[in-house]
């Protein structure tokens, strides 16, 4: 029952489930995930509402230090305890807190730490059965990794989908080690993204090149570096020169036979794409496609099936730029 390794300074001072709702009240930043997760879990139950939803998933991500992966974890099994098991949403989203950190964490994760730092609503033995229930079908946790990047990626391109609708206080400050790549062959948007990101994240580094090579080559060399690449902002086509026109556009940036294609950059530094994934045990930077070619939620899913993260129009905003900061976080 002692403390998770896991976001140990975080919890320091940390009180029960109610702050983050006086935080929302009063301004202060939520993480985009927070919000996400309200939004997708008040569509699953009645009862909840985007705002307690969204404060509660806050409360979690601050008092226990979860990421991005921990919190998709426990959104995708909060959904399953939900739509298999009729179980409120407070206690679906609990459990999926503390089996998705089991799931993820590589520090020891302690059932207490839910009850020493988020809510007292349950006991040890509440929450065992709770976690029992999660983990009731072994064939879940096959391919888990890759099944809670696919519901993390939902969950983003939930919130970019209705940028316009999103709260003004969207967004955590990013890290000092926040690292970007920007990969576009117009150098008006290279600087645009530039500007765009040193705003949104003064701390960051930011890079910028035009070429999928030199953006592949730039990876692998800040991996080696140990200062990983976190955010890809990339064109899909890196070379308007060679696009037809009309419809025939997007079929064309997509195509495999298009060597300036910017979804060969997001499989050259994706390790479950490599030739050998198992040993692949490289960082996988967060890759946004942001291009002029999409024109349709069918487009951006046509992408993010065929390797980006997620996928979005030109021109990229400040309330977007923040969405895909807290998703690489």
């Amino acid at each position: 029952g002692t403390a998770s390794k896991a976001g140990t300074a975080s919890k320091a001072g940390a009180s029960k489930v109610g702050s983050s709702s006086a935080s929302a009240a009063d301004g202060k930043s939520m993480h985009a995930m927070s919000h996400a997760i309200g939004i997708a879990i008040a569509r699953l139950d009645n009862q909840a509402t985007v705002a307690d939803v969204s404060a509660y998933a806050e409360e979690a991500r601050v008092c226990l230090g979860l990421d991005t992966e921990i919190l998709a974890a426990a959104m995708m099994i909060a959904q399953m305890l939900i739509m298999e098991h009729s179980l409120a949403w407070h206690a679906s989203l609990t459990i999926g807190y503390s089996t998705g950190a089991k799931l993820l964490c590589d520090d020891r994760f302690f059932l207490a730490d839910i009850c020493d730092y988020l809510t007292d609503a349950y006991s040890l033995d509440q929450l065992k059965a709770g976690e029992k229930l999660a983990l009731s079908d072994p064939d879940r946790l096959i391919g888990a990794q890759e099944r809670v990047r696919i519901f993390r990626n939902e969950l983003i391109q939930l919130l970019v989908a209705n940028i316009g609708g999103l709260p003004d206080n969207l967004g955590v400050a990013p890290s000092d080690n926040f690292h970007v790549l920007i990969v576009d062959d117009s150098p008006i948007v290279r600087a645009l993204h530039l500007n765009l990101v040193k705003t949104c994240a003064p701390g960051a580094t930011v890079h910028a090149v035009d070429k999928v090579e030199l953006a592949i080559q730039y990876v692998d060399r800040m991996e080696n570096k140990d200062t990983p690449v976190k955010l890809v902002l990339l064109d899909l086509n890196l070379d308007d020169h060679q696009t037809p026109a009309g419809s025939a556009s997007l079929l064309w940036c997509m195509s495999p036979d298009n060597k300036a294609n910017g979804l060969h950059v997001a499989k050259g530094i994706d390790p479950l794409a490599s030739d050998e994934p198992v040993w692949d045990m490289r960082w996988k930077p967060f890759t946004a496609i942001i291009s002029s070619c999409i024109e349709s939620s069918g487009h951006s899913r046509a992408l993010r099936h065929r390797g980006a993260d997620i996928a979005m129009p030109k021109p990229l905003s400040p309330k977007a730029l923040k969405v895909l900061c807290d998703a690489a976080s």
